[in-house]
């Protein structure tokens, strides 16, 4: 197996491979969608664990989008290793020591937790409202690993750049968060629920990822220091600066901290579509 992780495809199969995989936007897709999924898991646990009954759309949301996204990661895998037999057979031959396979294990872990805890929320009522936020807490574990075990994978390949890329399992971990809170608040402007004491209380959580994530992300540049320079200087260096940092980051956070009145969709668009950006140019720095 060696260090290089080329792809779900070629790790199922056995394959060492050095030279720079193939790849398209099914993957890079499959890491946007699990960070959301992460992020929007843990904020509807926040809500749901310290938030007052005012919030119950807000973990409401959350569950179901967590359930809804992990379920479209699955497929997204299976399309990347070509047939659904690799898939099972990834998931019925479990290794410990192979990192696809305990993703794999944790994408079915995380989507059993995100389905009970969508169910949940919208039955039993109060009475098993005990049960559902203890076990977010835990779920929100494996939302966690699911945010951030990609970027892990990829700075553990013996490939340039990424084998330089420190933290970028901490910056993919800042991202899902910043998405996932910023895809609620969108379902919630959609849902014309943006009056909502809910609504402002994801906005103002999000405002923090967004410069938690700005902070992780220098942190990221200054570490990778001559070796950033796929991302900063070379040709995927406008998308970076411009997609993410201008566009998806510093807008967003410029907006809410004036206090500009946007519509509440503009912000999270742009916090997504950063999101997206990220993890293009990551994926694609070695493509």
């Amino acid at each position: 197996w060696g260090r290089s992780w080329p792809s779900e495809s070629a790790a199922v199969k056995g394959v060492t491979m050095l030279k720079n995989p193939d790849w398209h936007l099914l993957i890079v897709w499959y890491f946007f969608l699990g960070g959301i999924a992460g992020g929007a898991y843990f904020t509807a646990a926040i809500a749901d664990n310290f938030g007052s009954p005012r919030d119950k759309s807000v973990f409401r949301i959350g569950y179901v989008l967590a359930l809804l996204l992990i379920g479209l990661c699955g497929i997204l895998l299976i399309l990347d290793l070509g047939t659904p037999s690799r898939f099972l057979n990834m998931v019925m031959n479990f290794r410990f020591w192979n990192p696809m396979s305990i993703g794999a294990w944790m994408l079915g872990v995380f989507g059993l937790f995100a389905f009970v805890s969508s169910v949940l929320s919208f039955a039993g009522g109060e009475g098993v409202a005990p049960l559902r936020r203890r076990l977010s807490l835990i779920g929100t574990i494996a939302g966690f690993f699911i945010s951030a075990y990609t970027g892990v994978l990829l700075s553990g390949t013996a490939l340039p750049f990424w084998t330089d890329a420190r933290l970028m399992g901490a910056l993919f971990l800042a991202s899902g968060a910043s998405t996932g809170m910023a895809a609620i608040s969108l379902l919630l402007y959609l849902s014309g629920e943006s009056a909502g004491e809910g609504f402002s209380k994801v906005k103002r959580a999000d405002r923090y990822a967004i410069m938690f994530e700005i902070v992780v992300l220098a942190a990221f540049l200054v570490l990778l220091g001559g070796a950033a320079g796929p991302l900063v200087s070379g040709q995927l260096a406008p998308l970076f600066w411009g997609g993410l940092v201008v566009v998806g980051l510093v807008i967003p956070l410029l907006v809410d901290l004036a206090g500009l009145k946007l519509p509440g969709a503009v912000p999270a668009a742009l916090v997504l579509a950063g999101g997206f950006i990220l993890r293009y140019v990551i994926v694609m720095a070695n493509a």
